[in-house]
């Protein structure tokens, strides 16, 4: 097996075993949620599931994701929207720790 396909292999993720991470409260302006962002056409996901942190000065508007898996944040001025797999109501509540 070559170098990439080992690289790609680490990477891949259980999608039936797909939890939050067990994250500590936090204060200030920078919080921290699970990434559930996909990259469409690949089994290689790198991201997923892994750690994201948002500065929370800049979210526009939370909403439930439309595959009903997690929650969307958006930021203010089109600057990024993020998947992240807590459920909207946990969300809500770390932005507000």
């Amino acid at each position: 097996m070559s170098e990439d396909k080992k690289e790609e292999k680490k990477f891949e993720v259980d999608y039936s075993n797909l939890k939050p991470l067990d994250v500590k409260k936090t204060k200030g302006k920078f919080k921290t949620f699970t990434n559930g962002s996909v990259i469409q056409g690949t089994e290689f996901q790198p991201y997923l599931g892994k750690p994201l942190t948002i500065n929370i000065d800049k979210i526009l508007s939370v909403y439930p994701s439309e595959d009903e898996i997690g929650t969307m944040i958006h930021a203010e001025q089109n600057q990024s929207t993020w998947k992240v797999l807590e459920d909207f109501d946990t969300v809500i509540k770390r932005i507000n720790e």
